[in-house]
């Protein structure tokens, strides 16, 4: 059975496709193929920045720079913690 295209009032249409057969889709093909190697690390850091500046703001009592706080201790952790794990992996 050969495959042929259609046209209809100017368009290219192609028959459907059996169910059964499916091609495999590879990443690459719609965009998706790569981590965020620096953005994530930027973006991070940046977020750390940000929520540094936020202390410097008056509050009415210090729930929400213990909270802001404890989310830079988190981030921080995390952020260190891929510095690391990228050093120590076998492959990039």
């Amino acid at each position: 059975m050969a495959t042929e295209s259609h046209s209809i009032a100017g368009t290219d249409v192609e028959p459907a496709r059996d169910a059964r057969h499916v091609e495999h889709e590879r990443p690459e093909d719609w965009g998706w193929h790569h981590e965020f190697v620096t953005g994530r690390q930027v973006g991070g850091w940046l977020t750390f920045l940000i929520l540094g500046a936020l202390l410097t703001t008056t509050h009415y009592n210090d729930a929400g720079a213990l909270a802001l706080i404890s989310m830079m201790v988190v981030l921080l952790i995390g952020l260190v913690w891929d510095i690391r794990r990228r050093r120590t992996q076998w492959r990039s």
